[in-house]
């Protein structure tokens, strides 16, 4: 295939795929076989039958949580953030006599000295410099004390969890946000300590059950540059409650905002009616996608969805339909695009590129053993969580059963980010997914992609016969690695022989692959989100929108009707890997 026939593919069959938000600049494509298309996606029989619950975290208060610096000895700053708690300015008033005018203040003392949250008047909004997360299904929540001191935060607080697929592993993080003021330290939140508990969450319990009655948590000390082993306690109690039978429906949820838009439907932030968990509903309108030959896609979304089990892809919770509809439930992940946040900033440090690309190259290598290839890597399909890991979204352009030598033909994805072979009509395997890795991470450093023009057929010629060009002072491991991911031939191109040969490129050398994929890196970026609830990072065309859920008379035959049979999902299902 030629640049201009490929261009003649983008203007005949360019569609708009639901994303989140309308600022994205690139736009996806997708030619393939009508008749393929039309073609049911094969959604497996839920065998392996889990009964869904929800777990309930009753979280108390804590004790013995100590800042793991000095912090300096600002009496006028530390009187503000006191704010008028007298028991806490005697403590202050004590500490400056006794201390005789040090500049600093040992964490023994100023534990016991900052209050757990603060407000600053004349605001009147309350600041925790200490909140824990809780992370659950790649879920997290924040919460943050009522009162009390960073010492003993006072929290007494309940949080529920939609547990729809065997899970075991509760992670709770403590975190402190000391102002920099009064400290040396750059981060604005900083990992003190951290649990995990194993709750074996499974098929066998039938049964509301108590996993935790008020019991005591130790956290494991956080900070690098202190060698104590633990750091703070906290009192939980933690419950499990399978659900009644009952089938979801849109009247479960309550429409909160509209978060983004498609030629398909739209994106609804919702609230469960029965948990108070906050989710991202995506409402699809069956004759659309009937109309578009998109069946096959939307179906092939869903198995992925429900079936892939990694922490940097958005999961499913729940999917269920009506006669003129299907929904979506998923998690709501609200840090924003990486796209909005490339905009904003122009281009990322290099440790930062570093970070989201091996957090994609996780999610991609999770794809590929079980022979996925995704397809439409780009900013516009990876969205930043409440702390700052990335989330994969956006499966409708993925290619199921694909074997590490299978070849497909469609000619899909995103101008820019395509590989050679796909524009030449040449069949491509997974390695087209390791080609736009390359595109992706040029782009994060330089602010375009490589062979980025405002012509497409331009730019298709750049991608197929262009040199490499690179910035004066570019990092020679990153380059290394950028020029055996953009390798034209994919025989040869760096990851043809799997994830693990990209892993052990030098640009990686000091990667722990496994402290990465348990998400114990903090990262480089913390998104301004101020709760779980928070909107702010999408498009306000979007959320000025009133939230509702449209009526239709779309009429649609039964033989039509069929072809969505086994959509419904609450549970676990189980995909076959190839590893």
């Amino acid at each position: 295939m030629t640049p201009e026939t490929a261009n003649q593919h983008l203007k005949v069959e360019k569609q708009d795929h639901l994303t989140h938000s309308s600022n994205s600049s690139s736009h996806t494509i997708n030619s393939s076989n009508q008749s393929q298309q039309q073609q049911q996606a094969e959604i497996p029989d839920n065998n392996n039958f889990f009964k869904p619950g929800l777990l309930t975290l009753k979280i108390y208060n804590g004790s013995n949580f100590k800042i793991p610096f000095d912090i300096k000895n600002d009496k006028s700053i530390l009187t503000r953030l006191i704010n008028g708690d007298e028991h806490l300015i005697n403590r202050l008033n004590q500490l400056n006599v006794n201390d005789d005018g040090d500049e600093t203040i040992h964490p023994s003392n100023s534990s016991d000295l900052l209050p757990a949250i603060i407000n600053i008047p004349p605001s009147i909004l309350k600041n925790p410099l200490i909140y824990l997360t809780l992370e659950f299904d790649k879920t997290i929540i924040p919460i943050e004390p009522e009162n009390g001191t960073i010492s003993h935060p006072f929290f007494n607080k309940v949080s529920n969890f939609d547990v729809t697929k065997i899970q075991n592993e509760l992670k709770i993080q403590v975190f402190l946000k000391i102002p920099k003021i009064l400290s040396n330290i750059n981060d604005e939140d900083i990992l003190i300590g951290s649990k995990k508990i194993n709750l074996k969450i499974d098929n066998n319990i039938k049964n509301p059950i108590r996993f935790k009655n008020h019991e005591r948590l130790t956290f494991d000390n956080e900070y690098q540059q202190d060698d104590v082993k633990t750091n703070g306690d906290l009192i939980i109690s933690i419950d499990f409650k399978p659900n009644e039978n009952k089938h979801l429906t849109i009247d479960d949820f309550d429409l909160l905002k509209v978060i983004g838009k498609g030629s398909f439907g739209k994106v609804m932030q919702v609230r469960k009616k029965d948990s108070g968990k906050i989710y991202a509903l995506k409402a699809i309108r069956k004759s659309h996608i009937v109309s578009k030959s998109e069946v096959t896609h939307t179906l092939a979304e869903r198995t992925v969805l429900a079936k892939i089990d990694n922490p940097f892809i958005v999961p499913l919770k729940f999917s269920f339909q009506s006669p003129e509809k299907l929904y979506f439930v998923l998690n709501f992940i609200n840090g924003g695009e990486l796209f909005y946040h490339l905009q904003k900033e122009g281009k990322f440090e290099l440790s930062r590129a570093r970070f989201y690309t091996c957090e994609l190259l996780s999610a991609l290598e999770c794809l590929h053993s079980f022979d996925i290839i995704y397809r439409d890597l780009k900013p516009e399909n990876i969205l930043l969580d409440y702390k700052g890991h990335i989330a994969l979204c956006d499966f409708g352009l993925c290619k199921l059963n694909m074997k590490n030598e299978d070849k497909t033909s469609t000619f899909c994805g995103t101008p820019e980010y395509l590989a050679p072979e796909l524009l030449l009509g040449q069949g491509y395997t997974k390695t087209v997914d390791w080609w736009t890795l390359g595109t992706l991470l040029y782009e994060m450093l330089t602010g375009l992609p490589p062979y980025y023009d405002q012509d497409t057929s331009t730019m298709y010629r750049k991608i197929l016969t262009s040199p490499l060009k690179f910035p004066d002072n570019f990092d020679k491991d990153c380059k290394d690695l950028l020029i055996h991911l953009l390798n034209r031939d994919p025989t040869k191109r760096l990851g043809c022989n799997g994830s693990q040969e990209i892993k052990n490129h030098a640009f990686f050398k000091q990667i722990d692959w496994k402290k990465l994929y348990d998400k114990n890196y903090l990262p480089p970026f913390k998104p301004p989100v101020k709760d779980n609830i928070d909107t702010s990072n999408f498009d306000k065309e979007f959320t000025d929108e009133k939230p509702v859920d449209s009526v239709l008379n779309d009429y649609l035959s039964d033989s039509v009707q069929r072809q969505f049979g086994g959509w419904t999902y609450v549970g676990t299902e189980q995909l076959s890997g190839s590893r």
